[in-house]
C-alpha cells in the first residue's frame, strides 16, 4: 500500500486551502447499506472518506453522502456514475461486471482468496496487473474502479441438512445471486442453483421454494435468515468483492493534486473498511450460533474437497467466455500470492 508522507499531506492542504472559498466542489457518494459505520464496512469507509477528502483537500471538496439506496439500487447508481450524475458509488463488483465489463466476473470465482489480507495484497491497484485491468475497465466503460474491497466471505446455509462436503449438497435447491460463476459453482457441487432476488429470499426460504442459500454472515444476521435456516457451514467459498467507483472523464479532468487527495482519502477509508469488516465477520458468526443455528466448520480435508469439486468447471466456464489468454494472465497474477497468507 502506498504511503503518503506528512509533507505531501500538508502541501495538499496548503494548496487547496488557499482556494477553498472560490473553488469548493460538491460531490455525491452513494451506497446501499444502512449508514451505521460500526456495523457496515461500506458505511465506515464512506464516513472516513468524506472526512478525509475534505481534510486532505483543505475543503476543496464538499462530500454529500447518500446511504441506504437513497439514489437507487446498485445498478442505478452504477449508471448514474457512468453518466456523471454522481461522482462516487460503492457497489459489488458483480454489478459492474453484469452491466459494463463482463470479464470482471472472474473475481466471483470460488476459492480465490484465503483471507482479507490475501485479498488486499492480490487486489491492490498498485499491482501492475490490477492497475492495467482497472485502466481497461475505465477505458471501455467510462467508470473507474478506485478500490476493490473485501466485503466478506460467503457461507452456505440450509434448513435441515448439515453440509460437510459436496455430497451433502446433491440435489438441493440452493439460491444464488444472478452471478454465473456462483451458479456454475453450485452445479459443480451437485446442487441446483436458483437465482432469486435478495428481497424475496427470506420468503423463499420460509416457504421451501429453496432449501438453502449462500451469503455473508453479516447479511444472514441482518436478514434474519436464522429464523428459516437451521445450519450454516463456513465454506467461505467466495469473497464478495466490492468496488468503489467514480466517473472516469470527471476524475481525469481534476488536477493531479485533487486526484491525489481522493486516492489518499480512499486509502485512509480502507483502514476503517477492513477493520469493521473483520470485526463483523467474527461477531456475526457468534450471533448466528446464539440464535440457535448449528455452525459447522469444515476440516482442511473437507475444504479441499469443496475446492477440488469446483476448480476445473468454473475455470472452464471462464476460458469459454473470456478466452484462454485472459484467464491465464489472471491466474498467473493470483499464483504470486498463493500460500502467502
Amino acid at each position: 500500500m502506498k504511503q503518503f508522507a506528512m509533507a505531501a499531506t500538508l502541501a495538499l492542504t496548503t494548496a487547496f486551502g488557499a482556494t477553498t472559498a472560490a473553488a469548493e466542489m460538491t460531490v455525491k457518494a452513494a451506497w446501499s447499506d444502512p449508514n451505521d459505520p460500526q456495523i457496515a464496512p461500506t458505511s465506515a469507509f464512506m464516513q472516513v472518506f468524506e472526512a478525509s477528502l475534505e481534510r486532505f483537500s483543505g475543503g476543496a471538496f464538499d462530500v454529500e453522502l447518500f446511504p441506504n439506496g437513497q439514489l437507487g439500487d446498485q445498478a442505478a447508481t452504477v449508471q448514474q456514475v457512468r453518466r456523471g450524475d454522481i461522482q462516487f458509488a460503492n457497489v459489488v463488483s458483480g454489478v459492474v461486471a453484469s452491466l459494463l465489463y463482463d470479464r470482471l466476473s472472474v473475481l466471483d470465482m470460488p476459492y480465490l482468496f484465503e483471507s482479507r489480507a490475501h485479498f488486499r495484497a492480490a487486489m491492490s491497484n498498485e499491482n501492475t496487473y490490477i492497475a492495467a485491468l482497472l485502466d481497461d475497465v475505465a477505458k471501455e466503460t467510462g467508470v473507474r474502479i478506485l478500490f476493490l474491497q473485501p466485503y466478506g466471505f460467503r457461507n452456505m446455509t440450509t434448513k435441515e441438512t448439515r453440509v460437510a462436503g459436496p455430497a451433502d449438497l446433491e440435489g438441493l435447491e440452493m439460491r444464488t445471486m444472478s452471478v454465473v460463476p456462483h451458479q456454475k459453482m453450485m452445479e459443480a457441487l451437485g446442487a441446483n442453483p436458483v437465482p432469486i432476488p435478495f428481497l424475496e429470499l427470506y420468503t423463499s426460504l420460509q416457504t421451501g421454494v429453496v432449501d438453502g442459500q449462500e451469503n455473508t454472515p453479516a447479511n444472514i444476521v441482518i436478514q434474519n435468515f436464522d429464523q428459516v435456516q437451521g445450519h450454516m457451514t463456513e465454506t467461505q467459498h467466495v469473497m464478495t468483492t466490492a468496488a468503489f467507483i467514480t466517473n472516469e472523464p470527471w476524475f481525469q479532468g481534476l488536477s493531479e493534486d485533487e486526484r491525489t487527495a481522493i486516492r489518499h482519502a480512499g486509502e485512509e477509508a480502507m483502514l476503517a473498511y477492513d477493520g469493521v469488516g473483520a470485526v463483523q465477520d467474527m461477531l456475526s458468526v457468534t450471533k448466528i450460533r446464539e440464535k440457535g443455528v448449528e455452525v459447522y466448520t469444515p476440516t482442511p480435508a473437507e475444504m479441499e474437497r469443496f475446492r477440488a469439486a469446483v476448480a476445473e468447471p468454473t475455470k472452464a466456464w471462464a476460458v469459454e467466455n473470456f478466452g484462454e489468454d485472459f484467464v491465464a494472465a489472471f491466474f498467473a497474477h493470483m499464483q504470486q500470492f498463493k500460500g502467502a497468507f
